[in-house]
């Protein structure tokens, strides 16, 4: 059996052992692990002919399959190499809607600059928050992963945001995040953004967020989304 065919396997077997989800997720869930990028752009293509917003995609598809990839890694079922590639794909698919989603974009809205943690290589997840909250009308500053400190900062100060969000998926690099959030809270005096922490350490343990110095923490990005939304609405 091939590396493809057998992370395919595994896939369907994740599929199967978890409550029944909606196929769109199930298809694209095959289709990331077993490295087929048409495959999975076919399916998110056809989920938006049939009437799914981008939101949704987003929320009840991209999210949900990305969980499942990384509940294969962990049980061993699949390589690190395999979570890279459908990581990426599923980085790609979105990539694919940025047109839709500025057409569909106000903007006007609140900014927030997020970023990912000194060390800290996985964006999805924070990358979906600002896609979401783009939707809703908020600009969004993204700067990807492993972002130093210091160079965050600066332009926190310069760009004087209303909320930074900051990502950690280990906790090796949750002291990291706690670095970035004590540098902002020092470096920019009178206006003090918002600190929104989420990752998987996070989500665990919900008092970290507030241990680290933190405003708010989400689970996931439609759940910040939402909270940043309730406070702002406020």
């Amino acid at each position: 059996m091939s590396t493809a065919q057998a992370s395919a396997t595994a896939a369907a077997r994740e599929r199967r052992a978890r409550p029944a989800r909606d196929d769109t997720a199930n298809r694209f869930l095959d289709a990331i692990v077993a490295g087929n990028r048409r495959q999975a752009f076919e399916v998110a293509d056809e989920a938006l002919d049939g009437g799914m917003d981008i939101r949704a995609l987003y929320l009840d598809v991209f999210q949900p399959a990305l969980r499942g990839v990384g509940r294969l890694w962990q049980q061993n079922r699949i390589t690190v190499a395999d979570e890279h590639l459908a990581t990426a794909i599923t980085q790609a698919a979105m990539a694919r809607l940025y047109e839709r989603l500025f057409a569909s974009a106000t903007g006007g809205g609140p900014l927030m600059v997020a970023a990912c943690a000194e060390g800290e290589r996985h964006e999805v997840g924070l990358r979906m928050v600002c896609d979401i909250l783009e939707l809703e009308g908020w600009d969004t500053v993204f700067l990807g992963a492993a972002v130093p400190t210091p160079d965050l900062v600066r332009l926190i100060c310069q760009r004087q945001p209303q909320v930074v969000a900051l990502s950690a998926s280990i906790a090796p690099n949750v002291a990291r995040v706690e670095e970035a959030v004590h540098a902002i809270r020092q470096g920019c005096g009178g206006s003090q953004p918002m600190i929104v922490v989420g990752g998987r350490p996070f989500a665990a343990d919900p008092e970290l967020a507030r241990r680290v110095g933190a405003d708010i923490t989400a689970t996931d990005a439609a759940q910040a989304a939402e909270r940043l939304k309730e406070h702002f609405a406020q």
